[in-house]
């Protein structure tokens, strides 16, 4: 089922919390680019294109669905589901377009994705480069972002 974003989500993560993460002083103004890196990692993570099968920030999205039911029997994908926005029968009325609000409600997005997301900010931030140009080999971080996102994702059959 292909589902669209209509309203592109909430941020999750914002300049005040990166700028902590990343222990910058308040006279750095880098927030432009640190935003940047933030909508960045959220978009990998977030949404019908996302690593984690969910919503995260609140958006409306919307997906052609068959008539079968009630439309409080569907289920949506790319939770978590908050409400219908509307249901609209195509003129053969065998499907409907639906709109619906997904994500976390603002400030409710579970710690560990919060967390994830600046860990990821984190590491593009320090490694601007595609190519790393030191000596040592990169090695993952054990309880790092897939370690932390885990539990959320949502995985298709």
């Amino acid at each position: 089922m292909l589902v669209s974003v209509i309203t592109p989500p909430e941020p999750i993560v914002f300049w005040e919390q990166a700028r902590a993460h990343l222990r910058l002083d308040d006279g750095d103004e880098q927030p432009a680019y640190v935003e940047d890196l933030v909508a960045v990692a959220t978009a990998w993570l977030d949404g019908p294109g996302g690593w984690l099968g969910r919503a995260l920030g609140e958006q409306t999205l919307e997906a052609v669905f068959p008539v079968c039911g009630e439309p409080a029997a569907r289920c949506y994908p790319f939770p978590p589901f908050l409400a219908l926005v509307s249901d609209v029968p195509a003129v053969d009325g065998a499907t409907t377009t639906v709109r619906w609000r997904a994500g976390y409600e603002a400030g409710k997005v579970p710690a560990p994705v919060r967390h994830a997301v600046l860990l990821m900010v984190s590491h593009l931030f320090n490694n601007r480069d595609a190519v790393s140009t030191t000596a040592a080999q990169p090695a993952q971080l054990p309880l790092g972002v897939e370690a932390l996102l885990s539990p959320y994702r949502v995985w298709s059959v």
